[in-house]
């Protein structure tokens, strides 16, 4: 699960203890963390993260994810294509970029010309690309771990139709609900009961919330070009507009660009916030040799006995100072990401810092 911060490049309206707990408490036995540096990237990077830490466990057998299409077999095809023309494909995305293209039209355009028009249409929907990418990790590290693929099915919010919804919501529906209204009842037959408790509980929390110090940062930093995602100038925009801008979303919106979608302009600001470089990212994302617990059930801790036994990576269900010193140089500071992560985001709740030192199984 991803942390604080999500790959959409927003915050999460709740913090990660109270949405692992929701989770353990409808059936899940154990949440592990995506580290931060994998949570907020590309598609590539965060099924590269997912797919790492779940080899690496040891006792994985399956995973199940879902997709627009519900077509594991059609979702392998383009995989195994892709990983196949990689060559040809990255030379076409760079020949893309450089005509000034945007990230996510110069991928589809490399990849969409090795399949017919049907496919290539589901390779343009947002969770379809993200299971292509689990699917191409799962080729590149010859796992065993055996795919599966559940059809989304979300219905999106609309005022006028509230009382004509169907059976589900979308998350991004429950998420713009939430963020426009101050009476939630209307969710209760869309979320889990102890989710609806932490929605009546707990203040959401939205972009705008950390966009003073997001300010504060990109006024400060006399070297942005070296943040991780910062290309052929937009650093220069950046800079140019902040004065200018009175939110968040006013940020965004006076930096976007044809070349430059939301989300990845949303990414970069992130990497700002919590000042992560390009060498960081170079550094860490090769290399994840750790899997922090959020939570578990008691069925769980069997699970957890036996990852003890099977896995190759570090398995932290609880955070000190002692065992942070224990830990290399590339796993200590990716996990120290983590907990800035979350110090941030309890800075703009009012609760107390370092969670992950005193959250308990």
């Amino acid at each position: 699960m991803s942390g604080d911060f999500t790959q959409s490049g927003n915050i999460a309206i709740y913090d990660k203890f109270s949405r692992a707990d929701v989770a353990i408490k409808n059936g899940v036995d154990l949440v592990i963390e995506l580290p931060f540096i994998y949570s907020i990237s590309s598609s590539e990077y965060f099924a590269k993260g997912a797919i790492s830490i779940l080899n690496n466990l040891g006792i994985v057998d399956y995973i199940c994810f879902g997709s627009e299409s519900g077509d594991i077999k059609t979702l392998n095809i383009v995989a195994k294509e892709t990983v196949n023309n990689s060559e040809m494909i990255n030379l076409d995305l760079k020949e893309n970029l450089k005509n000034g293209v945007s990230y996510a039209k110069a991928q589809y355009n490399a990849i969409s010309k090795y399949f017919n028009e049907s496919i290539s249409f589901e390779i343009s929907k947002p969770n379809n690309i993200l299971a292509i990418e689990y699917l191409k990790q799962l080729i590149l590290t010859k796992s065993n771990i055996k795919p599966y693929t559940i059809k989304r099915v979300g219905q999106e919010f609309n005022e006028v139709e509230i009382e004509n919804k169907e059976e589900f919501l979308s998350a991004t529906s429950i998420r713009e609900y939430i963020k426009g209204n101050n009476e939630y009842s209307y969710l209760k037959k869309y979320v889990p009961n102890e989710m609806y408790d932490v929605i009546k509980n707990k203040e959401a929390v939205f972009n705008d919330e950390f966009f003073s110090i997001l300010k504060y940062l990109i006024i400060k930093n006399d070297n942005l070009k070296e943040i991780n995602g910062v290309t052929e100038g937009i650093e220069n925009k950046i800079i140019n507009v902040v004065d200018k801008s009175n939110s968040y979303d006013e940020l965004i919106h006076n930096v976007k660009s044809k070349r430059y979608t939301m989300v990845k302009i949303k990414r970069i600001l992130l990497n700002i916030l919590l000042g992560i470089t390009k060498s960081d990212f170079n550094l860490l994302n090769n290399s994840i040799n750790y899997a922090h617990v959020l939570g578990v059930s008691s069925r769980g801790k069997v699970l957890l006995s036996e990852i003890t036994k099977n896995s190759s990576i570090n398995l932290i269900t609880k955070i000190n100072n002692k065992v942070l010193d224990k830990l290399d140089e590339k796993t200590r500071k990716s996990l120290e990401f983590d907990i800035f992560a979350t110090n941030i985001y309890s800075s703009l709740t009012g609760d107390k810092n370092n969670k992950d030192y005193t959250n308990k199984l």
